[in-house]
Protein backbone atom coordinates (compact mmCIF):
# COMPACT_ATOMS: atom_id res chain seq x y z
CA UNK A 1 0.00 0.00 0.00
CA UNK A 2 0.94 3.53 0.37
CA UNK A 3 3.26 2.99 3.39
CA UNK A 4 5.43 1.17 1.26
CA UNK A 5 5.66 3.56 -1.91
CA UNK A 6 6.79 6.46 0.96
CA UNK A 7 9.26 3.34 1.99
CA UNK A 8 10.46 2.76 -1.52
CA UNK A 9 10.43 6.25 -2.42
CA UNK A 10 12.07 7.82 0.66
CA UNK A 11 14.99 5.19 1.56
CA UNK A 12 16.92 5.59 -1.45
CA UNK A 13 20.72 5.86 -1.27
CA UNK A 14 24.00 5.29 -2.07
CA UNK A 15 23.91 1.89 -0.85
CA UNK A 16 21.42 0.68 -3.93
CA UNK A 17 23.93 -1.07 -6.17
CA UNK A 18 24.20 0.35 -9.98
CA UNK A 19 22.28 -1.78 -13.06
CA UNK A 20 20.05 -3.59 -10.70
CA UNK A 21 17.34 -3.15 -13.07
CA UNK A 22 15.88 -5.66 -15.47
CA UNK A 23 16.51 -5.64 -18.78
CA UNK A 24 12.54 -4.91 -19.39
CA UNK A 25 12.44 -2.28 -17.05
CA UNK A 26 15.13 -0.59 -18.52
CA UNK A 27 13.89 -1.39 -22.30
CA UNK A 28 10.49 -0.13 -21.71
CA UNK A 29 11.97 3.23 -19.71
CA UNK A 30 13.97 3.65 -22.88
CA UNK A 31 11.31 2.79 -25.54
CA UNK A 32 9.12 5.56 -23.82
CA UNK A 33 12.33 7.86 -23.18
CA UNK A 34 12.33 7.76 -27.22
CA UNK A 35 8.35 8.26 -27.99
CA UNK A 36 8.64 11.33 -25.53
CA UNK A 37 11.08 12.51 -27.74
CA UNK A 38 9.95 12.12 -30.82
CA UNK A 39 10.49 15.35 -33.41
CA UNK A 40 13.05 16.79 -31.16
CA UNK A 41 15.87 14.13 -31.94
CA UNK A 42 16.35 11.63 -34.76
CA UNK A 43 16.06 7.93 -32.51
CA UNK A 44 19.65 6.99 -32.56
CA UNK A 45 20.09 10.34 -30.43
CA UNK A 46 17.14 9.33 -28.28
CA UNK A 47 18.11 5.88 -28.06
CA UNK A 48 22.02 6.78 -26.46
CA UNK A 49 20.66 9.91 -24.25
CA UNK A 50 17.52 7.59 -23.05
CA UNK A 51 19.64 4.73 -22.25
CA UNK A 52 22.18 7.17 -20.71
CA UNK A 53 19.12 8.32 -18.06
CA UNK A 54 17.99 4.94 -17.44
CA UNK A 55 21.68 4.40 -16.04
CA UNK A 56 21.72 7.13 -14.13
CA UNK A 57 18.85 6.38 -13.28
CA UNK A 58 19.73 2.88 -12.06
CA UNK A 59 22.69 4.18 -10.03
CA UNK A 60 20.66 6.06 -7.48
CA UNK A 61 17.57 3.90 -7.38
CA UNK A 62 16.88 0.42 -6.56
CA UNK A 63 13.66 -1.05 -9.40
CA UNK A 64 11.56 -1.40 -6.61
CA UNK A 65 11.90 2.35 -6.33
CA UNK A 66 11.80 2.89 -9.62
CA UNK A 67 8.78 1.18 -9.79
CA UNK A 68 6.97 2.85 -6.82
CA UNK A 69 7.75 6.32 -8.56
CA UNK A 70 6.13 5.21 -11.43
CA UNK A 71 2.96 4.20 -9.91
CA UNK A 72 2.98 6.87 -7.87
CA UNK A 73 2.90 9.69 -10.76
CA UNK A 74 0.28 7.04 -12.11
CA UNK A 75 -1.58 7.01 -9.48
CA UNK A 76 -1.62 10.58 -8.42
CA UNK A 77 -3.37 11.64 -11.98
CA UNK A 78 -6.20 9.38 -10.73
CA UNK A 79 -9.46 11.65 -10.15
CA UNK A 80 -11.07 12.37 -6.31
CA UNK A 81 -10.40 10.29 -3.16
CA UNK A 82 -8.22 7.62 -5.10
CA UNK A 83 -5.66 9.53 -6.43
CA UNK A 84 -5.59 12.20 -3.37
CA UNK A 85 -3.47 10.19 -1.24
CA UNK A 86 -0.65 10.22 -3.61
CA UNK A 87 -0.94 13.88 -4.43
CA UNK A 88 -1.90 15.18 -0.77
CA UNK A 89 0.67 13.14 0.94
CA UNK A 90 3.53 14.89 2.18
CA UNK A 91 6.22 11.73 2.20
CA UNK A 92 5.03 10.73 -1.24
CA UNK A 93 5.45 14.11 -2.74
CA UNK A 94 8.56 14.67 -1.31
CA UNK A 95 9.55 11.16 -2.52
CA UNK A 96 8.13 12.19 -6.31
CA UNK A 97 10.03 15.12 -6.15
CA UNK A 98 13.51 13.73 -5.34
CA UNK A 99 12.67 11.17 -7.91
CA UNK A 100 11.94 14.33 -10.35
CA UNK A 101 15.13 16.08 -9.38
CA UNK A 102 17.61 13.23 -10.02
CA UNK A 103 15.64 12.10 -13.47
CA UNK A 104 16.20 16.06 -14.43
CA UNK A 105 20.20 16.22 -13.80
CA UNK A 106 20.22 12.66 -15.30
CA UNK A 107 18.54 14.06 -18.12
CA UNK A 108 20.48 17.59 -18.46
CA UNK A 109 23.75 15.38 -17.51
CA UNK A 110 23.17 12.95 -20.21
CA UNK A 111 25.28 14.06 -23.97
CA UNK A 112 24.26 12.38 -27.28
CA UNK A 113 27.25 10.71 -28.19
Amino acid sequence: GIALLVTGLLTFSGMSSANDFTTVTRVQYVQDCIASNQGKMNIYEATHKCSCVIDKIAKSFTQVQFEDADAGFQFRNLPGDRGAMFRDDADVVDGIASFKKVHADAYKSCRIR
